[in-house]
């Protein structure tokens, strides 16, 4: 079977080998080799064996699909490990489909690449087995504020929408925004907003991590990987999928100091109707960790854990490109520090998006098309000049209609965006009956009238066709 053919260890296994006031390190051992991964934080924490195995194990399932077990060395509970198991199913089904068969670099040697009667859901899913050293009982927690509010920051222009809008309706001191300095050149694109973030607020995290040098050395070991391919530059992980779960576990231990009661992702809105099978297979386009899906998981997850803390995305129901209208229009100070790009680089003590990735261009496509001016956030006159040829080259990463919409709009193609006008709307997707119906009550209405001040009305799904309501 396909599956066993291309499994590169036996067992990882994961354990914690110390906590300390700002620091959590663990074991991860594959095969007869051993690597450390650390966690530092900027200010003192409390976590027990429970909470600190969680956040070292995430990294790991980006790599259980090639393994045949995955082991445990720390105390779980059933809660915990029902989702473990879960998260490795689902990251199995979206690295075989999105990365082994519908790859979009050449990072695959050739004689693992799947033929047609390969292409089955016993392969996609994998056959890595999970076990735990110890079952323990799910705790009590204190109950969380649910004012409290910490919104995942990277220096995109999501994050720093969601950031704005909390700023402006929720109470002082009541946001907490949290970045995560991965060891390379991540880093980069976060740095210019941190940097403003430290200051001009306050309640800003940061934690550090090797866990880009953990990735580099899993990569080595996975046989079906051209090792002369996983260093060149490209917009795309030759494996990792499964990005935003850790972000996630990273923050319980300040979740739980601070009571914060809510998580605000960066995911914004996916056409559903982009999203269907592949060959009867159920998958999600290699960004799971992205979608209402995996945040209401989540959230029940957490619950069921003890910690009343929700995950949602506040721009689940918008596109990129009126994200970027509200953010140019709105919040301006915070548009200047945006870097959305796969390789910033620094010169002369600033950081320059590359304006060539397809970060780069989708966001180039966005402020262009909503009046803004890319020059504000180190945008080359060459990168504006050669906007349309690199786009109409470009593997783009947009959903059609928003791609259709920009390009009309800019002229780089023939047609009317007023054919795709729901891209400056409002989506009710098909699973609501209200707007924003993920989004808590108790900050759902200030923030539809906000975003309601730049869209183009409210739009649902009929017959396969957004239809303005």
């Amino acid at each position: 079977m396909f599956i066993d053919n291309i499994i590169s260890f036996n067992s990882i296994e994961v354990s914690v080998l110390s906590i300390e006031k700002r620091r959590i390190i663990g074991d991860i051992k594959y095969d007869d080799n051993h690597f450390k991964l650390i966690f530092t934080f900027k200010e003192d924490i409390t976590a027990d064996k429970n909470i600190a195995g969680l956040i070292v194990t995430m990294p790991v399932i980006n790599f259980t699909y090639f393994s045949r077990r995955l082991v445990l060395n720390y105390p779980l509970s059933k809660t915990d490990l029902n989702l473990i198991k879960n998260f490795v199913v689902i990251n199995a089904r979206e690295v075989f489909i999105n990365k082994i068969i519908n790859r979009r670099y050449d990072f695959i040697k050739e004689e693992y690449i799947p033929k047609d009667n390969d292409i089955t859901e016993e392969n996609a899913c994998g056959i890595t087995e999970v076990t735990a050293s110890q079952i323990i009982d799910d705790k009590s927690y204190d109950e969380m504020d649910q004012n409290n509010v910490l919104i995942m920051s990277s220096g995109g222009k999501e994050s720093l929408l969601g950031y704005g809008i909390f700023n402006e309706i929720n109470a002082n001191g009541k946001n907490y925004a949290f970045f995560f300095e991965e060891s390379g050149a991540h880093w980069l694109t976060a740095k210019t907003a941190f940097d403003y973030y430290e200051k001009n607020f306050k309640n800003v995290i940061k934690t550090w991590s090797n866990v880009d040098r953990f990735y580099h050395e899993m990569l080595r070991h996975i046989k079906i990987l051209r090792q002369d391919m996983i260093n060149i530059k490209a917009d795309d992980y030759p494996i990792q999928v499964f990005i935003f779960p850790i972000y996630i576990f990273l923050t319980l231990p300040l979740i739980l100091k601070y009571k914060i009661g809510n998580i605000i992702m960066g995911d914004e809105f996916d056409d559903p109707r982009e999203m269907g099978k592949f060959h009867g297979i159920e998958y999600y386009y290699g960004i799971f960790d992205q979608t209402s899906y995996f945040n209401e998981m989540m959230s029940e997850y957490l619950r069921n854990k003890g910690i009343n803390t929700r995950v949602y995305s506040i721009v689940y129901p918008i596109t990129g490109s009126l994200e970027e209208k509200i953010l140019i229009g709105r919040y301006h100070d915070l548009y200047l520090n945006q870097r959305s790009c796969h390789s910033c680089h620094e010169k002369n003590g600033l950081i320059y998006p590359c304006g060539k990735c397809s970060k780069c261009l989708g966001i180039l496509l966005f402020i262009e098309a909503n009046g803004g001016n890319p020059k504000e956030i180190l945008y080359s006159d060459d990168d504006i000049r050669l906007l349309e040829r690199r786009v109409l080259r470009a593997k783009m990463r947009l959903d059609p209609d928003e791609l259709k919409y920009t390009e009309t709009k800019l002229g780089f193609i023939n047609g009317n965006p007023n054919d795709y006008g729901h891209v400056n709307g409002i989506h009710i997707l098909p699973y609501e009956k209200t707007m924003f119906s993920l989004v808590p009550e108790n900050f759902r209405d200030n923030i539809i009238n906000i975003i309601n001040k730049y869209s183009d009305g409210t739009y649902t799904l009929k017959n396969g066709t957004w239809v303005k309501t």
